[in-house]
């Protein structure tokens, strides 16, 4: 018995690994895709000192908030507070952070850098702004800060509006 033919296609067929053109047009996906690079290159630069970039955005906003108290910090950083625990409980046992009560709410606990915590940080920020100079290295100068431009403008739509 003969099998039907296929019907001929006018598109070119897809190798396993191209990512279809409807999905290349859908900005979730792009998106998401980014930050997965960007993450991984991240992780990658920060291996040796066994934190990832959250860890370093979470030390970076003690560091330019001064002590606050750790629900704050999840709330700038939208971490959730299970999250915000584990990373806390992290940084804290790599000696970066220490929870003090705050002086505000004694049922909350104000973050504060260590020593050890203000020392790493400028290098650890570095990696990171490096990570994604690499990652955005692709696109010309100006390219880059318009993406950079559109994207923090989503995120102040999305994120930063105050509440009427």
């Amino acid at each position: 018995m003969k099998l039907p033919e296929k019907k001929k296609s006018s598109a070119l067929p897809l190798l396993d690994h191209e990512v279809p053109q409807t999905i290349m047009e859908r900005v979730s996906f792009l998106l998401n895709r980014s930050a997965q690079r960007i993450r991984e290159i991240s992780e990658e630069a920060l291996k040796p000192y066994q934190i990832t970039g959250r860890h370093v955005g979470v030390m970076t906003t003690i560091h330019e908030k001064g002590s606050v108290p750790q629900n704050e910090i999840g709330h700038c950083m939208h971490i959730d507070r299970t999250t915000m625990v584990d990373v806390v409980d992290d940084l804290e046992n790599k000696g970066l952070v220490e929870r003090k009560e705050s002086p505000v709410d004694r049922r909350a606990y104000a973050l504060v850098l260590t020593a050890k915590g203000k020392e790493i940080l400028p290098k650890v920020q570095k990696l990171g702004f490096e990570a994604e100079r690499k990652f955005l290295s692709h696109l010309p100068l100006k390219d880059q800060k318009e993406l950079i431009r559109i994207l923090q403008n989503l995120v102040k739509a999305h994120f930063l509006q105050t509440k009427s």
